[in-house]
């Protein structure tokens, strides 16, 4: 995968004005003073307003909808048009309370002293700095020198957190490579680093929405690229070996695949052909006997289920493996997830209930744990490993009595087994629940 932060996009300001005469001598002067912005990677859009006109009538709609900067000349004429018409009323009323929540910056310009632009625009911070109208300056080329300077700061801000962004859209790219889907330590590292950098949680979710989408679609490749090569093993007139087996694990672990899309490959696999067999036979017996063809159909179907059971137990040993390794690396939701493939595959394998109870239990996730342990016990009620390991979290989880049933069950289980060392230690276990966990 090659994930690299996005260029920064252009910073897009709208500007929007009356069609005084006034004003528009105004905005060309104000236009010249804001040309250095270009070199910033600023795109400017003028709109000049008309008592006739809506937003919505013009492609100036899609720029006001998305500018990064909202820009108003404040005049009599310009809120004299606003306050007649009820679209824009809407628009301002929207622009206030994006400015607050961070999704735009709006920033009046006050061109004339005009009562009532606080009412319309509430505490929104007016240029000039001072709050001084540009009419009401000595020298109104020093007063559109500052509102540029203002305009130029906010650009400048934005560029920093662009930058910000790219830093963590790099880092969500970065943690994807070593891992997909991610687990709840890297997602909680992304959030440490979100944090750290400031990052708005609506532009967070855009970063995490669009690069796993692309970690979606180099994962489905990497899937095709392994079943092509396992594709190519099975057309081999020896099947697949165990030296095939080593490289396709290989390459699993290459490809970072995760280990149930792979036993689905497999138990895809074994299904087809099995049917394969099946169609096969029934063609070949075609002209044999209906009584006769119904019997071997029936031995036909039994010994194609025999087949894909015993290939499942095969894969699913494999995966038990594999997960009993990274229960012992202390990789405990890894060790979840492969035991979880492996139960997919044999769903009566006490073993991996069990297994994988004893990972929950170490990510503290304690009621899985239990109907883990409990779904070993309804396979085998003779599973006193299963009872005891139940009876250990339900009393780390202060059921003793339920604890206390348990311990009682597998004393009686080993008991009957003849095991005297294991039901000597559960017995004590019993004897002491104050002391929940072994020693």
């Amino acid at each position: 995968m090659f994930l690299l932060p996005e260029s920064a996009k252009p910073i897009k300001i709208f500007f929007a004005y009356s069609h005084s005469y006034q004003d528009e001598q105004l905005r060309q002067v104000l236009e010249k003073h804001l040309m250095m912005l270009e070199e910033l990677d600023v795109v400017m859009v003028w709109y000049q307003h008309h008592s006739e006109n809506t937003y919505k009538d013009y492609d100036n709609s899609y720029h006001l909808q998305t500018a990064d900067v909202i820009v108003l000349l404040i005049s009599s004429d310009f809120l004299g048009l606003i306050q007649n018409r009820i679209d824009w009323n809407s628009e301002i009323a929207k622009l206030q309370e994006k400015h607050f929540l961070g999704e735009v910056i709006a920033i009046p310009i006050l061109l004339y002293q005009v009562q009532g632009w606080q009412k319309l625009l509430g505490n929104i911070a007016p240029l000039p700095k001072n709050g001084m109208p540009v009419n009401s300056w000595q020298n109104p080329d020093a007063a559109l020198a500052d509102i540029s300077q203002g305009i130029e700061a906010t650009v400048v801000e934005i560029k920093k957190y662009q930058q910000r962004l790219q830093e963590y859209r790099y880092s969500y790219g970065a943690a994807i490579v070593q891992e997909y889907p991610l687990r709840a330590k890297a997602l909680n590292n992304l959030n440490d680093i979100k944090n750290y950098l400031g990052i708005k949680n609506q532009d967070a979710d855009l970063v995490q929405q669009e690069v796993t989408a692309q970690a979606q679609c180099e994962y489905k490749q990497k899937l095709i690229q392994y079943k092509k090569e396992l594709d190519y093993f099975k057309r081999s007139k020896k099947g697949i070996t165990e030296q095939d087996r080593q490289k396709l694990q290989s390459l699993q672990e290459f490809l970072c695949l995760q280990p149930n899309d792979i036993a689905l490959f497999e138990q895809k696999t074994l299904t087809a052909k099995a049917s394969k067999i099946l169609a096969g036979w029934t063609r070949s017996y075609k002209y044999v006997g209906q009584t006769t063809l119904i019997w071997l159909l029936v031995f036909t179907a039994a010994t194609v289920v025999i087949f894909i059971r015993a290939s499942n137990a095969k894969s699913s040993e494999k995966l038990l493996t594999q997960a009993q390794t990274k229960f012992e690396q202390g990789a405990y939701q890894d060790s979840v997830n492969i035991y979880t493939s492996a139960i997919k595959l044999d769903t009566q394998n006490i073993d991996a209930y069990i297994e994988r109870g004893n990972a929950h239990s170490y990510l503290k996730n304690y009621q899985a744990a239990i109907a883990d342990y409990t779904k070993a016990i309804s396979i085998s009620s003779k599973s006193a490993v299963a009872h005891v390991n139940r009876a250990v979290i339900n009393c780390a989880s202060g059921n003793k009595q339920n604890a206390i049933q348990d311990y009682q069950r597998a004393v009686d289980i080993y008991t009957q087994l003849g095991k005297k060392n294991e039901t000597k230690q559960t017995i004590e276990r019993l004897n002491n629940l104050q002391t929940c966990l072994p020693k």
